[in-house]
């Protein structure tokens, strides 16, 4: 099958598969989505990302207490009929609020406040949700801060996330949203000549430092931890982590070209790589060609058993080319079932741990002296609809490659984990 956008040679390649996985998937949804012609698309999408951009620049002068009001009618409103009151007096806000204080009073530094948000289905009765987990998390962070702050959201603004909207809606969110917000462009390049410059705060290579900036300095910003529905989390961070996990154990991890000259004597690799929506910049890089390789094996756009990225289950055609790629880093024979078992646990799950993610903010943020504190904001299903926000954990600071850690309501009992370890634990405790 054609990619669904001409290669680049960048990790938007790697954006394509999810993005031929849902068309491959989900014909009628694909066929049911807004048409926008590249004609349409060149006379509307511009004025309408320049008009968001403004209004970002004017929504900047607002004093913070308007900036979160603004947010919550604006929230509110695209939320409708669906909407979930804001309990500010909740015991775990106050409790959250509380091991704020603690860890400041013993920090030179304020700390950085970042909300991870679950992330509901977008279709059917749940669709609402997502927009009232943002709110619920814009006014959560206000709430733990206790004084006026403007909390920045990270959100993509590509136009696969925004395919269901109209071409003025998705110019206008994405000018609003990837100025003032941390606006994350996963097809950048799919832009127009004229849109491009406008969002060029919102590329893909600006959103990693423009959050770790944000919380260095103290700020606060919510995210969706999955990176977007269980799907694309799947793909874009558990497949990828696995593949980098299996690369750093393997004997030939300091011999690129060999891993290459091993993969492409496979049969199915050689089938990949000739049809394969993979720049050339890509296919001389053999951690973003076996990446590419097993995210569409799991994808199921060959057509070969279930799509494992949408069931949460390894396939047996997928398991085929999982040990292909063990096969071509050399990986003993013995370890193989072990590192499938757990890419197949980590897979099941909803939300990934993104491990990455952690290793960053750990690296860029309280290596720099900056406490920072996690509060996770997630949606309920069990017994009626609803969202939590559940009770923060706090880093402390690092120590020897480990973080030091406090649970709201232990009274700052500090125990102490692994960056990884820490992030398998705090994800398995507050996310699906």
């Amino acid at each position: 099958m054609a990619p669904a956008a001409p290669p680049t040679g960048t990790s938007e390649d790697l954006m394509s598969i999810v993005a031929r996985a849902f068309e491959v998937h989900h014909p009628e949804e694909h066929a049911s989505l807004p048409r926008k012609t590249a004609g349409l698309k060149f006379l509307l999408e511009p004025p309408f990302v320049l008009l968001g951009v403004a209004l970002s620049w004017l929504v900047g002068l607002f004093p913070a207490e308007w900036f979160i009001s603004f947010h919550d009618r604006v929230f509110r409103a695209l939320a409708k009929p669906g909407g979930y009151p804001f309990d500010a007096a909740s015991p775990a806000l106050g409790r959250s609020r509380e091991l704020l204080r603690l860890v400041e009073a013993g920090q030179a530094r304020p700390a950085a406040l970042l909300a991870l948000i679950s992330h509901p289905p977008v279709s059917g009765e749940m669709r609402h949700m997502n927009l009232e987990l943002v709110r619920h998390a814009m006014l959560a962070l206000r709430e733990v801060r206790g004084r006026p702050c403007r909390p920045r959201l990270v959100v993509a603004v590509d136009p696969f996330a925004l395919d269901t909207l109209a071409v003025y809606e998705e110019g206008f969110y994405a000018g609003f949203m990837g100025s003032f917000h941390l606006g994350l462009d996963r097809q950048a390049s799919r832009r127009g000549a004229l849109s491009r410059p406008l969002l060029r705060q919102a590329h893909w290579s600006r959103m990693p430092p423009r959050l770790l900036g944000l919380l260095r300095r103290g700020g606060e910003a919510g995210m969706i931890l999955s990176g977007g529905i269980p799907e694309t989390g799947r793909l874009l961070y558990a497949a990828r982590e696995w593949v980098g996990r299996m690369r750093a154990q393997s004997p030939l991890r300091g011999v690129p070209s060999e891993i290459l000259r091993r993969a492409r004597v496979l049969p199915e690799f050689k089938r990949f790589e000739e049809g394969s929506p993979l720049g050339e910049s890509l296919r001389h890089s053999p951690a973003r060609l076996l990446e590419a390789w097993v995210m569409e094996a799991l994808s199921g756009v060959s057509g070969e058993g279930e799509p494992s990225a949408e069931t949460g289950r390894l396939s047996e055609p997928a398991k085929r080319v999982l040990r292909h790629c063990l096969t071509a880093l050399d990986i003993p024979r013995e370890r193989w079932e072990g590192s499938l078992k757990a890419l197949s646990e980590k897979f099941a799950r909803e939300t990934p741990y993104r491990f990455r993610l952690f290793r960053a903010l750990a690296g860029r943020v309280l290596a720099a002296g900056r406490p920072l504190v996690f509060l996770p904001v997630v949606h309920r299903i069990e017994d009626g609809l609803g969202i939590e926000v559940k009770d923060a954990w706090a880093w402390t600071r690092l120590e020897g490659g480990r973080v030091r850690f406090a649970v709201a309501g232990s009274g700052l009992l500090e125990e102490e984990d692994g960056v990884e370890e820490f992030a398998e634990r705090f994800v398995r405790a507050n996310f699906p």
